[in-house]
Formats: C-alpha cells, structure tokens, sequence
C-alpha cells in the first residue's frame, strides 16, 4: 500500500461511486475551496493501482498553525475486507505528512452513522467500537457528540428518508396525513417553485439571514453562495416557492362562488323540507366561505405591499448520486401560511425518486424529540428516520501548542 496524492479524475470516480461519498467529499466541494483560496486537496491509500480509500483535505489558517480537516471522510472501498488496516495506515502516514509541514491539528468527522431512530422512537445502535479504537491507536481523541442541539460544525444528528422502492404516488402516500394535506394545499394556492439565477442570490442570502437570526443559526456569507453557485453547477440548486397573487386571489373567488351556490341549493332544499344536517352543512360551507374571504384579504393586503408575486421560501440542495442534501434554506414567516416549504420538499423528492437517488438527506435535527424543535417536526412529517453520526476524531499534531492552548481555554472558562 502506498499513501499518495490523488489525480482530480480517478479521485472523483472513486468518490461518484463510493456509497458513503457525498458533496463534502466532491471535487466540486474541492473548487469552491479553490475559488475560496483555501488550500485543500486529494490524498488517499492505492494498491496495485487501485484507489483503496481517499479523502479531500483541506487546511484551515489559524494564529496556532495549520488545522487540517477531513470532513465527511475518509471514503474507504467498500469491497476490501481489512478496512480498519487501510484507516490505520492512511492515518500514520498522513500525520507523518502534516508533522512536514509544521501543522497544528487535524480533525475528522467521518460519514458514519452510529444510531438510527425511527419516528416512533426505536433506536438500532451499531458497533463502532473497533472503528473509534483504530483512531484512538494513532493518537486521536474521540468526541462523540452525543449532546442534544445543533453544532456549529457538523450536525450530530440528522434526518434522512430512503427513497428505493417509491415511485411518485406511493412517495406522496408516505408522507404524514398533516404533511400531505399542507402540499396539496400549495396547489390549491398555485404555488410554482423554481431554481434562480445568479443575481437573484443577494435576495436568497437576505432571506437566509433573516430567517438564521430568527432562529438563532448562523447563516453563511453571500460570497459562500456565490462561489457554491459557479463552482457546483448543476450539482447546486437553488429553489424557491412563489406565487402570483392575482391567480390566488381568483382561485378563493371562484371557490367562494361555488359555495354561495351550494349554500343557495341547500337554502331551497331545506325551506321544503327543514332538517339539522342541511343547518350544519351550511353553517361548515358559510365557515369556509369566512376563511377562504380571509386569504382574500390577506392577500389583497400583500399586492399592496409587495407586488403581484410573492417569495414565500427558498433553499439550497446538493446533488450526489448518493444523496440529495438539503441544506441551507429559509421561510418568510409572513407568508408561513402558504406552505411554501412543504411545496420546496416535495419537489426535490420527486426529482430525488425520478433520478434513482437512493436517499434524501433533510440534513440537521437537534436530537430533542419532545416536539420542542420545530424543525425537527417538519422534517418527521415525511416519514423518514434520525441518524446519529459517529462524531469528530482530534489529532495533535503540534502536541505542545495544543496541550499549552487546551489549557489556557481551561483557564478562560473559569
């Protein structure tokens, strides 16, 4: 076995086909790094010409020295028995690597998961223990970030669906009664999604940010989605949910004149012969009719304040042939009662199903399942399950500037 630098194409044959890649991983994660001027790169384990695990690193600047960072990594080939003895060489010789060029530290989030909790709350766990004990060997220190909440580097637990076996129909059947109800009203309102250009992004990013301090996340810069945007491509989709106005407004009125005339037939019918359940319907169709009136002014209200469309949400997905990534998004909160989320959802779904993606990755929940996390919620109601993933592997490669900094944070805190 030998430990090399990885030419761009056999890298991302080996990544594409990976069932563990996925767009952290990608060349075109490389690229941006690029456009970001950060310095990154292929590095991997090959026998006989053949890739047998790589990785794409890159290295964070820091007062301390060099970080480097493996994110979502390494991808091991699936079809080699002895993983753990490939893990532990790549590892001994990268640190020997890093040692050459004076890094400070290394880090690791693997794509592993360690639990999987299904909607009602069964958890499978699997055994990683010989996995974690491989990095433990090779000096590292493992965090299993088995803390409840969201972090700021990698989420601990996210929210997946697999979509094998679906096909457009039995996909939307699969979904909560309250989530498909909320998707179908998004036609009712004649909701259209679409993905924008590049000089819509300023707007995205507004929306991103707001949206992030609502909710106390931190949202990425205009420039990161500028350079995701011309370094991605179509691996990249920008989505929004909008709606004309107008055509929402006609639709309820041509609603509301179909039952003023249901109500006008009942009317008749019961002023022959009087009965309770002709009282009741009317009184449920002159209810919605009061509703429905409602969105009508509501509406009306937004034209005069915003114009005849309307932005109701957006987000940001990742294509990979393993996983569609849901990522970075946003909701305007007084346009919540569209549900133009729901709209974004379904149709990346569908386009997930249509290209025989095998799973769609909702991406972050905090782990709290008491029905406090709201978007943890709306993520559930498309039946999908929680994965717990592994954690983060911290390897001192300047063991005296880590120990002397691990130490004075001590001091801080206190």
């Amino acid at each position: 076995m030998r430990f090399v630098i990885l030419d761009k194409d056999e890298y991302h044959r080996f990544e594409q086909q990976n069932p563990k890649g996925s767009f952290y991983q990608s060349i075109y994660q490389k690229a941006y790094f690029d456009k970001s001027r950060q310095t990154s790169g292929f590095f991997g384990v090959i026998e006989n010409d053949k890739i047998l695990l790589g990785a794409l690193i890159r290295k964070i600047d820091s007062r301390f020295g060099g970080v480097y960072e493996i994110m979502a990594g390494p991808l091991v080939d699936p079809n080699f028995a002895d993983q753990d003895t490939i893990i532990a060489f790549f590892l001994s010789e990268l640190r020997s690597y890093l040692k050459k060029l004076h890094a400070y530290y290394l880090r690791i989030v693997p794509n592993e998961t360690i639990q999987r909790i299904d909607n009602a709350g069964h958890i499978s766990s699997f055994d990683f223990s010989k996995y974690v004990s491989t990095y433990e060997k090779q000096g590292f220190i493992y965090d299993s970030l088995d803390q409840i909440g969201y972090s700021s580097l990698s989420p601990n637990y996210e929210y997946h669906k697999d979509l094998a076996g679906f096909n457009v129909e039995t996909l939307f059947q699969s979904f909560s009664k309250a989530t498909q109800y909320s998707i179908r009203k998004t036609f009712e309102f004649a909701i259209k999604t679409r993905t924008i250009t590049y000089d819509e992004l300023a707007v995205f990013h507004e929306n991103t940010s707001q949206t992030a301090a609502r909710l106390g996340f931190q949202d990425k810069s205009l420039v990161y989605y500028q350079n995701v945007y011309k370094t991605f491509g179509k691996q990249a989709r920008f989505v929004i949910a909008e709606t004309e106005l107008p055509a929402y407004v006609k639709h309820f009125q041509a609603t509301i004149q179909l039952l003023t005339e249901e109500i006008d037939q009942l009317a008749a019918a019961n002023s022959k012969k009087s009965t309770s359940s002709k009282h009741r319907q009317v009184n449920e169709l002159e209810d919605r009719i009061r509703q429905y009136q409602k969105r009508i002014d509501q509406a009306e209200t937004f034209i005069g304040l915003y114009g005849n469309k309307i932005n109701l949400a957006g987000a940001l997905f990742f294509i990979q042939p393993q996983e569609v990534s849901y990522m970075f998004s946003y909701t305007n909160v007084e346009f919540k009662n569209f549900y133009g989320p729901y709209r974004i959802q379904y149709e990346m779904l569908k386009f997930a199903q249509s290209q025989k993606i095998p799973v769609y990755n909702f991406y972050g929940v905090s782990g709290d399942n008491s029905r406090k996390d709201g978007v943890y919620e709306f993520k559930k109601g498309f039946n999908g399950y929680v994965t717990r993933n592994i954690g983060t592997f911290i390897l001192p490669i300047s063991k005296i500037r880590y120990r002397l900094l691990q130490q004075f944070r001590k001091i801080i805190r206190r």
